[in-house]
Order: structure tokens, then sequence, then C-alpha cells
């Protein structure tokens, strides 16, 4: 039990100092970048309108 608060705490401290200096680079957070990263980039072609998408107008 004790190695595995030994661990935590390890993996806390770590985890807090990378933060620490990435909250000091970067105006927004991992998460945000990272969702950015990987959705960003294709969400406009991952729309299910499927008027917009074959017409090529305005689905309303």
């Amino acid at each position: 039990m004790l190695k595995l608060l030994l661990v935590l705490a390890v993996g806390v401290a770590i985890g807090y100092g990378y933060g620490w200096k990435d909250a000091q680079q970067y105006d927004r957070n991992v998460g945000e970048r990272l969702i950015e990263r990987i959705g960003g980039q294709t969400r406009e072609r991952m729309g299910n309108d499927v008027d917009t998408r074959y017409r090529g107008g305005d689905s309303r």
C-alpha cells in the first residue's frame, strides 16, 4: 500500500510540474490543443448535413 501511495505521489508531482511548464508556454491547455489537432482539421469534412454536402448550398 505504501508503494502505491509513493508511486501516486510521484506521478502527481511530475504531472503538476509538466502542467506548470506547459501553462507558462501556451495560452490554451493541453486538452484544447489536442482536440484541435485531432478533430479541428477534419471537422468540416465530418458534417452530417446531406443537403449541404451534395448540393453545396444552405440546408434551410
